[in-house]
C-alpha cells in the first residue's frame, strides 16, 4: 500500500477526538460523506462531509508519534472494510426469480417451514436445470 494515498491527522470533537487516517482510494458512493479511520474506535467510519472537515488537522508535536500505530491499526482495519461506493448491488441470475417465487409457492401449498428449509438448502447447493438462452 502506498502511504502517500494516506492523510493523518487529528479529529478534534471534544471527548471524541481522535488521530484519524485519511484513504483518498476510499470512496462512500456520496460526495456528501468521507470515510475516516478513528484510531480511538479502531475502525473506519463514514462521516458528513461538512461535519467532519473543519474540525480535522495536521498531526503536531507529540502527536505524530501516533503516525506508526495509526498506519498499522488502519491496515489492519482496512483488510475487513470493503466501502460502500465498492459493493457490487447483488443481481440474480436471468430466471431466478420467478424460480424463488415458485419455491415460496411450494412451500406455502406442502406444509411450511420445514420444506422452506429443505427448498432453501436444495436451491442454495447449485441448480440442475440450465437459465442460460
Amino acid at each position: 500500500m502506498s502511504d502517500n494515498t494516506l492523510w493523518y491527522g487529528y479529529l478534534e470533537a471534544g471527548e471524541r477526538s481522535s488521530a484519524v487516517a485519511m484513504d483518498n482510494r476510499l470512496n462512500t458512493g456520496d460526495p456528501t460523506t468521507v470515510y475516516l479511520f478513528n484510531l480511538q474506535r479502531g475502525e473506519i467510519i463514514e462521516y458528513k462531509r461538512a461535519i467532519v472537515e473543519p474540525k480535522l488537522r495536521e498531526l503536531k508535536g507529540k502527536e505524530q508519534e501516533l503516525e506508526g500505530e495509526l498506519k498499522n491499526a488502519y491496515r489492519k482495519a482496512r483488510n475487513g472494510f470493503t466501502p460502500r461506493g465498492a459493493k457490487v448491488a447483488s443481481v440474480p441470475e436471468k430466471g431466478r426469480p420467478a424460480a424463488a417465487a415458485k419455491t415460496a409457492a411450494m412451500a406455502t401449498d406442502f406444509g411450511g417451514d420445514d420444506y422452506e428449509e429443505e427448498a432453501f438448502v436444495d436451491d442454495a447447493g447449485g441448480d440442475d436445470e440450465d437459465d442460460s438462452e
